[in-house]
């Protein structure tokens, strides 16, 4: 995804590249690893709602180790939410198939929304995967700014468990990571 700046002037601004998901799947996305109190006492990274996320609505699942959100035709009511995620890896599981995305996390950057590099919402219509770049100045007269994102589609059956989870789209993820472009 690339942004060019044709004005006269600076611009600040982030590239955000979406994806939009079938019905019926389920976004995972994953967490800080854990680390134990008192060893860890700084924060790990932001959540970001929006005025209509509801953290009870069914079609989330907030684990250990994972975020996942359910894409439901029969449920109209939309959700959406953001993070920061600086493993730089998403993934999209539906009816056997498992689509990974990657994208980069660049430390000390300013990201859009409160610090969001990851952002989903979903309807009884589709389920968005986004990722955002982070803010940069676009110098005026064809300047630009470039976010790239890999992708892999796998053939799997992965479970809804953080421990099928683990066993089923890690490995798969060090697949798709020894085939992606570096950043």
């Amino acid at each position: 995804h690339r942004l060019f700046n044709t004005n006269m002037w600076d611009i600040e601004a982030s590239c955000w590249a979406m994806s939009v998901m079938a019905q019926g799947g389920r976004l995972i996305l994953p967490r800080e690893p854990f680390g134990a109190h008192p060893e860890y006492l700084l924060p790990a990274r932001p959540l970001v709602m929006w005025q209509y996320t509801d953290m009870a609505d069914p079609r989330w699942t907030w684990g250990t180790k994972y975020i996942q959100l359910k894409q439901d035709p029969k449920n109209a009511k939309k959700q959406k939410a953001g993070i920061l995620n600086k493993q730089g890896w998403g993934a999209y599981y539906l009816k056997g198939e498992l689509f990974i995305k990657q994208y980069p996390y660049i430390a000390g950057a300013t990201y859009p929304d409160m610090g969001c590099n990851t952002e989903t919402f979903t309807n009884d219509e589709m389920l968005e995967f986004e990722t955002l770049g982070p803010l940069v100045k676009i110098p005026a007269d064809n300047g630009k700014i470039e976010h790239v994102e890999d992708w892999h589609l796998f053939k799997v059956k992965v479970g809804e468990g953080e421990s099928d989870i683990d066993k089923k789209v890690l490995p798969l993820l060090e697949q798709a990571k020894a085939l992606t472009f570096k950043f």
